[in-house]
């Protein structure tokens, strides 16, 4: 029987003493190099592992907390419904997709209805708190007027983008961005377009928010509302002295004031009125128009009173009145001496105090269904309800 031995290496010469040495250092170096080349696939597996049952369970989850809505919406009297709903993104992201979805309350007031053909819904696993949601085609709106007669609206555009965060649980922020919209409604005479039109919600939870310019709004505020939009066509109106075309709308608002409790069925009338009563304001903290002629900059404060018609104060700048004095005299809102007035008070501001663009300080009050532009009349004011 053969058996190996190592050589004596008392018997070899020395370099071939050395190179022995290295080739079982070597096969050392070798093995030990396996071993964590195996031991990182095996964390690289657990890991992957680990990873697909956490998105498995993740969207498991996701599935299980739409169907709990839509029950929830039924109980309420809401149906909704979809053609199919998908759940997808493995490995990076959650990426929910329903077509064609419906969204009915036939017993509840104006008998609304939405139609949806695609939204598509994403959230990162790791993140959470943020939903970034896409919607696709034409979606169509139908509602009931007090008349009784059935309405129409349909909303596309070159892209929808919408955003929801959310803190402690609750939506936090709302953010909705089109891309060259198009609205067409029964109630409009033709379709209403835009270049862009962006709208921007926020809780703030009695916080104040900085104004334009830097100044803080009279009151803290609950929550905050902004709306941009650009190259903005209405429906042709021979009435209006302005045009069809805005060129750019920016406002900001905010909500002041604690909001009553609502019960099931109460009217928005009821509701507005106990929020005023109990000190509720809007502060309009940034007011940019630039339409036909006009131009202007405005922040104030606003309430309703008992007869539900806005009343507070505005202050800004204006430039290019001229057209809506001239409508409101023919309109018969204002007689000629009173448009001379102001247009003389107007001249003699600017003057002194013309900015840049042409505009002029101006403030305004708005009391007892009145519009007030220091002691002169300048229009009525219709009750909101």
């Amino acid at each position: 029987m053969l058996t190996f031995r190592p050589p004596d290496r008392t018997l070899l010469p020395p370099a071939a003493i050395i190179a022995y040495r290295e080739s079982r250092h070597a096969r050392r170096s070798i093995v030990r190099s396996s071993r964590r080349y195996l031991y990182l696939g095996l964390f690289v597996l657990l890991a992957v592992g680990a990873w697909t049952g956490f998105w498995f369970y993740l969207a498991g989850k996701v599935r299980d907390g739409i169907d709990a809505w839509v029950a929830q919406q039924e109980a309420q009297g809401i149906q909704v419904a979809y053609t199919d709903l998908s759940i997808s993104g493995y490995p990076y992201r959650i990426e929910v997709v329903a077509q064609d979805i419906t969204v009915a309350g036939p017993n509840l007031p104006g008998k609304g209805a939405l139609a949806v053909p695609r939204l598509t819904v994403l959230s990162l696993p790791w993140n959470p708190r943020l939903v970034v949601a896409g919607i696709e085609g034409e979606v169509l709106f139908r509602w009931t007027d007090p008349k009784g007669a059935e309405q129409r609206a349909t909303y596309k555009a070159a892209s929808t983008g919408i955003s929801v965060g959310f803190a402690d649980g609750k939506p936090d922020r709302f953010a909705f961005s089109g891309d060259r919209p198009v609205v067409t409604a029964t109630t409009l005479a033709a379709p209403v377009t835009a270049k862009v039109f962006e709208i921007h919600a926020r809780r703030l939870d009695g916080g104040a928010a900085p104004a334009a310019g830097g100044a803080a709004p009279t009151a803290p505020l609950l929550g905050e509302l902004a709306i941009d939009g650009e190259a903005i066509r209405l429906p042709p109106d021979a009435r209006n002295p302005l045009g069809p075309e805005i060129d750019r709308l920016a406002l900001t608002v905010g909500l002041a004031g604690p909001l009553p409790p609502v019960a099931p069925g109460q009217n928005l009338r009821t509701i507005v009125d106990a929020w005023a009563r109990g000190g509720g304001t809007v502060e309009l903290t940034r007011g940019e128009v630039k339409w036909g002629s006009l131009n202007l900059t405005l922040t104030g404060s606003f309430a309703v009173d008992r007869e539900m018609r806005p009343m507070g104060a505005i202050s800004g700048r204006i430039g290019g009145l001229e057209p809506l004095i001239d409508a409101a005299v023919a309109e018969g809102r204002l007689n000629d001496g009173q448009a001379r007035s102001i247009k003389q008070a107007l001249g003699a501001i600017g003057f002194i105090a013309r900015d840049q663009e042409g505009r002029v300080p101006v403030s305004a009050t708005l009391q007892d269904g009145r519009i007030m532009v220091g002691p002169v009349p300048v229009g009525e004011l219709q009750p909101i309800f």
